[in-house]
């Protein structure tokens, strides 16, 4: 079955990418594949939070691991709808949801 997310880049355009089921590891790298190649300095690690989005639309309801939540946290403009594409898994949880990219992504020190 194929599915499709949303992105809205950083210049505002929005942009319709299909996948499969665990066709990439994560929203990540689906993302760099298809689109945006300056995301991901840990490697999908949850540690930099260069992949940090906001989710637009839809709400998902899993678990966001500690490191994460700490990367996060550490992001002086996160949000409630704040994740990090490299721990979204691509499923069906996340079809027709859209995201939006933040590339602001200064630590708070």
């Amino acid at each position: 079955m194929i599915y499709k997310v949303n992105i809205i880049s950083t210049n505002n355009k929005r942009i319709e990418i299909p996948f499969k089921r665990f066709e990439y590891p994560n929203l990540m790298e689906l993302i760099v594949d298809t689109y945006f190649e300056d995301i991901g300095e840990c490697l999908g690690r949850g540690l930099c939070g260069t992949c940090h989005v906001k989710l637009q639309s839809g709400s998902i309801n899993d678990r966001i691991e500690p490191v994460e939540k700490e990367t996060l946290t550490n992001l002086y403009n996160s949000e409630t709808n704040s994740r990090l594409a490299c721990q979204i898994m691509l499923d069906e949880k996340i079809n027709n949801m859209t995201f939006k990219i933040i590339t602001e992504n200064k630590i708070n020190t």
